[in-house]
């Protein structure tokens, strides 16, 4: 979709998406889904501002994420290295597993293994990266929840705000395309597999025909402070992030999402905001566009409100899912509508779920004043995540 926060606001309320692209390794391997979003060029060091010594580190998602990285604390004007670093992925630089296999496959031989792979193939290569080139001072460490992952990271970085342990932090997450992460979901039919020719809508969150949804790989990062802080250096406060939820299922189902375990992530969020159910305006939902996970959410939402009809949307369906990245990206899209008055449609919607009938999301752009939002992040093993944002 592209890089700067302006681009991305007018496709959003404009409810224009751009359509996702052929994956060579998905065609050539005759994956079931053979659609990606990508982000284009390879982030060489030159461009994401590291020196070939630092470059030997960094795998492709922890480029991804200096890059979001970047830009968010050039928009923010921080200057001070005494911040948290909590930022993660799904898993550790799976290419470097391979280039590590191919190596010893080959050569029979562990001396011929370079002796950077160890900081690209760890769990916290992202965080790591991040405070080895930017030069902070305070805590770091990367936390790996699957598609909740990038959710876990803000709100355990505004814990450390919180509890006194930093008054600033650098958080959120990103995540790469790879063959065997494409292998994976594709052989257990998460992916869409009916619209390799029809890429334009291919991921459609509340549609009546959804199939599953399209990975996409990108980067989320935010600037958090306590408001003193912040307005004491006179930087312009973009939203508030004033609760958080957290739950497991625990029904011993890897895979298949429970409206119970999102309902007690939505209340406990509600509780520590110390907010009414009947104060949220807006839920961004985790909405994949998978045919079971889309309505379980929807149901947790209505338990929870009571009946009362709510705007929510996926913008999912504008950016596929990216996986860790993803609850740090919505939780982006949702400080935005929060400040700029606005709701992104989900699109490629209709003709909806006929179970949503009585119970639509938001499938038009709209202008509405609002105050608080929810962001939703699930993941497999059941992990839930329910993030409370308001307006600044």
């Amino acid at each position: 979709m592209g890089n700067d926060l302006p681009t991305l606001e007018n496709m959003l309320r404009e409810g224009r998406g751009a359509p996702f692209s052929k994956y060579p390794p998905g065609v050539e391997l005759n994956a079931r889904c053979q659609l990606v979003g990508t982000y284009p060029g390879d982030l060489p060091d030159e461009e994401i501002g590291v020196s070939k010594a630092q470059g030997r580190f960094m795998g492709r998602q922890s480029r991804l994420a200096l890059a979001a990285a970047r830009r968010a604390i050039a928009q923010s004007g921080l200057t001070r290295r005494d911040v948290a670093v909590v930022v993660g992925s799904g898993a550790g630089d799976v290419r470097t597993h391979v280039e590590i296999q191919d190596r010893l496959m080959e050569s029979k031989s562990m001396r011929r293994v370079l002796p950077t792979v160890v900081p690209r193939l760890m769990a916290s290569t992202t965080s790591a990266n991040l405070v080895n080139v930017l030069g902070t001072t305070g805590p770091s460490f990367t936390t790996s929840a699957a598609c909740a992952g990038g959710a876990y990271n803000l709100l355990l970085a505004a814990m450390l705000i919180e509890s006194g342990h930093c008054e600033a932090a650098i958080a959120g997450g990103s995540e790469q395309g790879d063959p065997h992460f494409h292998a994976g979901f594709d052989s257990m039919r998460a992916y869409n597999p009916d619209d390799n020719d029809r890429p334009e809508r291919a991921s459609r969150p509340y549609a009546a025909d959804r199939a599953g949804f399209i990975f996409a790989e990108g980067a989320g990062i935010v600037v958090l402070e306590t408001r003193a802080a912040a307005e004491a250096r006179g930087a312009e406060v973009l939203g508030v992030i004033r609760g958080w939820g957290m739950s497991s299922d625990g029904e011993g189902d890897m895979v298949a999402p429970s409206p119970d375990g999102a309902r007690r992530a939505i209340e406990a969020a509600l509780a520590h905001a110390e907010l009414a159910p009947d104060a949220v305006d807006y839920i961004n939902t985790h909405g994949t566009s998978t045919p079971a996970g889309d309505v379980s959410e929807v149901r947790a939402i209505r338990t929870v409100l009571g009946g009362r009809h709510v705007a929510y949307s996926s913008t999912k369906g504008y950016t596929g899912h990216t996986v860790s990245a993803a609850g740090a990206i919505e939780a982006i899209f949702t400080l935005a509508m929060l400040k700029g008055g606005w709701l992104a449609p989900s699109i490629h919607a209709t003709p909806l779920d006929p179970e949503l009938l009585d119970y639509p999301p938001v499938i038009e752009p709209t202008s509405r004043t609002l105050r608080n939002a929810l962001s939703n992040s699930f993941g497999f093993g059941g992990t839930n995540v329910s993030l409370v944002l308001s307006a600044p």
